[in-house]
């Protein structure tokens, strides 16, 4: 099978809204003029993406706040006729993160129908360890809900919010929670790689293909495992020229890897459908 061919589920794309994207609509470098539903309904055609995982920042600059995201974003979900799934968004303003954002991220799956949680401990600024998290986490597992974790620690100095043994300590704490975290745990894949998770290769295949090339590559993916990848491409972020590059690039580089039918179903879909509990 081809890449390009196989069906796919995008666990880790951006949709932002339409004031976001207005604001960069005379810088011509900007990815984010991509990220509009024409631009998903076209590579869903061409690359044969079945489903759209949509992840929030937990960036009130991004988006909105949280209540008004979370809404916004259920109801991106229910007028894609399948295309769009969403995990909820959650932000750090005072003491919100411990009194008020388990409670809105029970309605957000409750009542919106979200389908995850989605935490970015950078933009937060909190350390994803941090008993500030308990709450939060302790809400997702009672929901049973995937708790989605971005890690890919670029900060210069201290110990970076997001590194993968942060998340694999909290993993400890919360073992009933599945936690995916995003990037392959970024620069420090090694350390991702000892955790009981699911990683998405989002923003990171290219990165590694490039430092790295096709073998290394390879045996860094194959090192996880195909039950623990999840396909994912952090659209439109990665290229900046038009928005297909991202998908040529991905299918291209794991058109290169050697892995069987089966392991490729299980990077492109299988994992997360058993996750969502879901089908394409």
């Amino acid at each position: 099978m081809k890449w390009k061919e196989i069906p796919k589920i995008d666990a880790h794309a951006h949709l932002v809204t339409k004031d976001f994207r207005e604001f960069f609509k005379d810088d011509k470098e900007s990815c984010w003029t991509y990220s509009n539903k024409s631009y998903f309904k076209q590579i869903a055609k061409e690359y044969n993406v079945k489903k759209f995982i949509l992840q929030p920042t937990n960036d009130t600059y991004m988006y909105q706040e949280t209540v008004t995201n979370n809404n916004w974003l259920a109801s991106q979900v229910k007028q894609s006729n399948g295309l769009f799934l969403a995990f909820a968004d959650i932000q750090n303003n005072g003491a919100y993160i411990l009194d008020v954002a388990p409670n809105h991220l029970e309605i957000a799956i409750k009542d919106n129908g979200l389908s995850g949680l989605k935490i970015h401990p950078n933009n937060l600024n909190i350390p994803f360890d941090d008993l500030r998290m308990v709450p939060v986490l302790r809400k997702a597992a009672e929901l049973k809900i995937p708790v989605m974790v971005h890690s890919n620690p670029t900060m210069v100095g201290f110990h970076d919010d997001c590194a993968p043994d942060r998340i694999n300590k909290m993993i400890q704490v919360f073992p009933d929670i599945t936690f995916i975290a995003s990037h392959l745990g970024g620069m420090k894949w090694q350390d991702a790689l000892s955790a009981l998770t699911y990683v998405d290769i989002s923003y990171i295949l290219p990165k590694l293909y490039e430092i790295y090339g096709r073998d290394m590559t390879e045996r860094i993916l194959k090192a996880f495992g195909a039950d623990r990848l999840i396909f994912g491409t952090d659209f439109p972020q990665v290229y900046k020229t038009k928005a297909e590059d991202v998908y040529e690039r991905y299918c291209s580089i794991l058109d290169e890897m050697n892995f069987s039918d089966e392991d490729m179903e299980k990077i492109a879909y299988k994992n997360i459908c058993k996750i969502l509990n879901i089908e394409i």
